[in-house]
């Protein structure tokens, strides 16, 4: 994630669900990306990790990228309202582009996120 640290982001990486879920509950991020597969073992870890951010009702824009498109996943992360599903590989201009636009919407609030989805 050294794209993101040179653009001025603060990065906190995580290798593990159990790891993830830590970091989320003691912080507060502007953004979250997750891989669909941090580990072989599971293979949906980025799913869960949206759904964990729902449960803490903390709702920073979230990205999942995953290898593997296959369609009830991305139907998972639709309903776990993610902001984006993406395949790897992915532009890291333009997901830095993408993750900016999402945390400015954020901070405007649900009016200004309705108008830029309506216009």
């Amino acid at each position: 994630m050294a794209h993101f640290s040179r653009a001025g982001f603060d990065v906190l990486c995580a290798s593990s669900l159990s790891e993830a879920a830590e970091r989320l509950a003691g912080n507060r991020f502007d953004a979250v990306i997750a891989d669909v597969c941090l580990t072989p073992q599971v293979g949906s870890e980025g799913l869960a990790i949206a759904a964990y951010l729902r449960h803490l009702k903390h709702d920073p824009p979230v990205v999942v990228l995953t290898a593997y498109g296959l369609p009830d996943r991305a139907e998972a992360a639709a309903r776990l309202g993610v902001d984006a599903f993406l395949h790897k590989p992915v532009s890291l201009v333009w997901l830095e582009s993408l993750l900016r636009t999402r945390i400015e919407d954020r901070r405007r609030g649900p009016a200004a996120e309705a108008m830029v989805a309506a216009g």
